[in-house]
């Protein structure tokens, strides 16, 4: 009996330390599973000037959302007749509520941070980033598809 609560004792004073450690916090981010690399799959327009699908205009908007919380990647929103294109940099942090709602936070001035984006996955099961939202009288839908983790 004497033995055996020497070994229990031990084992806990090994153990122990070593539970401890495995369960305490870290510094580093934890990984979730809406981090990626995430581009648009459908992107469109529609106001009072009409329709237009973005990406068959030449439109384009990469974003990867580290782990972390940041951002990086490239809008580009091809001219309209006689405009000037867009292009702005998807640089900055993003946020997601338990409801997967994924919200940016850039310097950039685009619709990207002040449209909610939900998170989800398509009929494939492949994570997509929707946003549908109402600037000014014009209408923007957006998907965005991951295309890598």
């Amino acid at each position: 009996m004497r033995q055996s609560l020497r070994n229990t004792r031990a084992l806990l004073l090994i153990g122990l330390p070593a539970i401890v450690l495995a369960c305490g916090g870290s510094d580093e981010p934890s990984d979730t599973p809406i981090a990626g690399t995430y581009a648009a799959t459908f992107f469109h327009t529609s106001g009072a000037s009409g329709q237009t699908d973005q990406i068959a205009a030449g439109s384009t908007l990469q974003i990867t959302l580290a782990a972390n919380g940041s951002t990086t990647g490239h809008l580009h929103i091809a001219a309209p007749a006689g405009s000037p294109p867009l292009d702005a940099d998807m640089a900055g942090t993003w946020t997601a509520t338990e409801n997967h709602v994924v919200t940016f936070t850039q310097s950039a001035d685009t619709f990207v941070r002040n449209m909610p984006f939900t998170w989800g996955s398509d009929i494939q099961g492949i994570s997509i980033l929707t946003g549908d939202k109402v600037f000014a009288g014009t209408r923007i839908e957006v998907t965005l598809t991951r295309a890598s983790t």
